[in-house]
C-alpha cells in the first residue's frame, strides 16, 4: 500500500506531500490542474525513463519519494536484491536538470531495472500499462490459478519443474563435456599406448644419450682406452707397478722416520682412490662393446622419446610418465561421468512423468475453471453496456513441459454477437481494454492481494449507470486492495473512501500546483461543483449530499 508520496521541485509541483489512506481513493480538479503530473510523478517512481524537462523551474533536482507498507511475502526478494527490508519501505527517485538520475530503496542505491523490478509488486499504473499487462499470458494465468486449488497444485508442480529444470542443466553440462572427451578418446587412447609401449623408467633419456654417445665414439673411445691400458699395466714401468713401489718405498721410510708417517697416511687414501679408479676403468673397459644393433635401437628410442617430449611439450621421461598417468584418470573419469550422465537422464525422466501427471491434473482443473471466469467477467461487461462483448480462454495442451504445466492459452475477444473471435490485445479498442482490466481486476482482488492500482480517467466517455458501474467496481477493488483513481465525474468521486482535491494557483505569477485531501463538508462542495460545473448551486449540494449517503 502506498501510504506517503512527496514531490518536490516536478514541474508545476514546488513541494507537496499527501498521505494516501487504504481502500478507494479518488483524486479530482479542474482540467490542467495538474492531476496527471501526479501519475507522471508515480510513473518515475515506478522505474520509468526520464526527461531533464520534469525539472521545476528553480532548476534545484528533482525528487520523488515514497513510503510503501510492504507485506512479508516479498521479504525474501528485498534479500535477494541485497535491500534491507523494512515492513515501511522508503523509495526514492532523483532527477538532476542534465536527465541523470539516481534511485534509492531504504537509502540503499539501486540500479533503474532494480527499482523497477521491486515496485512492479506495489504499485500498478493501469493507463500506461494495459496493453502490456494483457498481452502478458501470466497474467491471465494468475487470474486462472487465483483459485485456491489450483494454486497450491500449481505451487507444488512449480517445485518438481524447477527440479525438473535444475537437472536438466546439470544433464546438458555433463553430456557435453562427456561429448567432449568421447569425441576425443580415441586420439588419447593412441597417446597413451604411444607412450606405454615405451615402459619408460624414470630419467631414463640420460642414461640413453649416454650410451649413445658411447657407441657412436666406440672407436675413439677404444683407441684412448688401448692407450690407457698401455700406461697403467705394460709390463715395463706400468703406472700400476710404480704406484706399487711408491707404496712400498714410503712404508719403509715412514718405519724409519716419523716425519715420513703422515705423508705415507695421505698416500694409502690416494692408492685406495687410484686403485678403485682403475678397476672402474677396466671394467667399463671390458663392457665397451659395439653392437651396431643395439646402437640403432637406442637411437631410434632416443628419436622416439625426444618426439613426445615435443608432443606433450615435455622435458624428462618423469614428465611423459606424469602424461600418461593424466590420461589414465581421464579414461577412469570418462566411465564415472558417462554412469553419471545415464543417472541424471534417468532422473529426469522420472522427474519429467512426475510434472506430466501434475500438470495433466492442473490443465483439468483449469478448464473447469475457464467456465466460471468467462461467465463472471461477461457479467462485469453487462453491467458495463458491453453486453455484445464476450471473452473466450482458449486452453490446448502444450507438446512441451513450461512454467505454466502443459497447456498453451490464448485469450480471444468479440465485440459483436457474431463469432469474430481474436486475441484480445489485437482488436478491443482503448476504452474497452480499460473496461476488461477493470473487471478482471475486481476478480482478482476478490481471490488475492494487488498492488496499489492507479486509474487514469478510466470513466472517461462514460456517464449515468456506466459511471455509477465503474464507481461499485473501484469502489469493491477497494474493499480488499488500495485503489488510487482520478475522475471527473461526481458519482465516481462520491463512492471513493477517501477524497484529495489537485488545484492549480498563481504564486509571484508562477503556476503552482496544490493537492489536499479534503474534509466532509469539502468534499461536499467539490462534488457539488463537479456536478454544476463550478456553479455551486443549492440543488448541487443537495445532490452532493445524496451521492455521499
Amino acid at each position: 500500500m502506498l501510504k506517503t508520496i512527496e514531490i518536490k521541485n516536478y514541474l508545476l509541483i514546488e513541494s507537496i506531500k499527501v498521505d494516501f489512506d487504504n481502500n478507494f481513493n479518488i483524486i479530482t480538479g479542474e482540467t490542467g490542474s495538474g492531476k496527471s503530473i501526479l501519475i507522471g510523478a508515480l510513473n518515475l517512481l515506478a522505474g520509468s525513463r526520464v526527461d531533464h524537462k520534469v525539472v521545476g523551474t528553480s532548476n534545484k533536482k528533482c525528487i520523488i519519494e515514497a513510503i510503501f507498507l510492504i507485506d512479508e511475502n516479498l521479504k525474501d526478494k528485498f534479500l535477494g536484491l541485497d535491500i534491507d527490508f523494512d515492513k515501511e519501505s522508503f523509495f526514492r527517485r532523483e532527477i538532476l536538470s542534465n536527465g541523470k538520475s539516481r534511485a534509492f530503496i531504504n537509502d540503499t542505491p539501486v540500479k533503474l531495472e532494480t527499482l523497477k523490478h521491486v515496485t512492479h509488486d506495489l504499485i500498478n499504473i493501469q493507463s500506461q500499462n494495459q496493453d502490456l499487462v494483457l498481452n502478458e499470458k501470466s497474467f491471465y494465468y494468475k487470474l486462472i490459478d487465483s483459485d485456491l486449488e489450483i494454486n497450491l497444485l500449481r505451487e507444488k508442480f512449480l517445485i518438481k519443474y524447477n527440479q525438473y529444470l535444475s537437472k536438466q542443466k546439470i544433464y546438458e553440462n555433463l553430456n557435453n563435456q562427456f561429448i567432449n572427451i568421447k569425441s576425443n578418446l580415441d586420439y588419447n587412447k593412441f597417446l597413451y599406448n604411444e607412450i606405454d609401449e615405451l615402459n619408460l623408467q624414470n630419467n631414463e633419456e640420460e642414461s640413453l644419450e649416454q650410451e649413445f654417445l658411447n657407441l657412436k665414439n666406440y672407436d675413439k673411445l677404444k683407441n684412448e682406452l688401448n692407450n690407457y691400458h698401455h700406461i697403467v699395466s705394460s709390463e715395463h714401468d706400468s703406472l700400476i707397478s710404480l704406484m706399487n713401489n711408491l707404496s712400498s718405498i714410503l712404508n719403509k721410510t715412514s718405519s724409519i722416520s716419523n716425519d715420513f708417517k703422515t705423508l705415507k697416511n695421505r698416500y694409502d687414501q690416494l692408492k685406495i682412490e687410484f686403485d678403485d679408479i682403475i678397476n672402474s676403468i677396466n671394467r667399463k673397459s671390458e663392457n665397451l662393446v659395439y653392437d651396431p644393433r643395439r646402437f640403432e635401437y637406442v637411437q631410434n628410442r632416443i628419436f622416439k622419446i625426444k618426439d613426445l617430449f615435443l608432443k606433450h611439450n615435455a622435458k624428462t621421461a618423469n614428465d611423459l610418465i606424469q602424461v600418461k598417468q593424466n590420461l589414465s584418470k581421464q579414461f577412469s573419469s570418462s566411465n564415472d561421468l558417462q554412469s553419471e550422465v545415464e543417472s541424471l537422464k534417468n532422473e529426469i525422466r522420472e522427474l519429467e512423468n512426475e510434472c506430466q501427471i501434475q500438470a495433466n491434473t492442473i490443465f483439468l482443473k483449469r478448464k473447469q475453471r475457464i467456465n466460471d471466469l468467462r461467465k463472471d467477467i461477461e457479467s462485469i461487461f453487462n453491467k458495463l453496456s458491453m453486453k455484445e462483448s464476450r471473452i473466450k480462454f482458449d486452453l490446448d495442451k502444450s507438446d512441451k513441459l513450461n512454467k505454466y504445466g502443459i497447456d498453451n492459452l490464448n485469450v480471444l475477444y468479440s465485440s459483436d454477437k457474431g463469432n469474430n473471435f481474436n486475441k484480445l490485445i489485437k482488436i478491443a479498442s482503448g476504452g474497452e481494454k480499460s473496461r476488461i482490466l477493470l473487471a478482471i481486476n475486481v476478480l482478482f482482488s476478490e481471490k488475492m492481494s494487488l498492488p496499489t492500482l492507479i486509474f487514469d480517467e478510466i470513466d472517461s466517455g462514460t456517464s449515468g449507470k456506466v459511471a455509477n458501474v465503474i464507481a461499485d467496481l473501484l469502489k469493491r477493488i477497494g474493499n480488499k486492495s488500495q485503489v488510487i483513481a482520478i475522475s471527473h465525474l461526481p458519482q465516481v468521486a462520491a463512492k471513493a473512501s477517501n477524497h484529495y482535491k489537485v488545484s492549480k494557483i498563481l504564486d509571484q505569477n508562477k503556476p503552482k500546483t496544490l493537492m489536499k485531501k479534503l474534509n466532509h463538508g469539502e468534499r461536499i462542495k467539490e462534488i457539488a461543483a463537479m456536478i454544476s460545473a463550478d456553479n455551486i448551486t443549492n440543488p448541487a449540494l443537495n445532490q452532493a449530499l445524496e451521492l455521499l449517503k
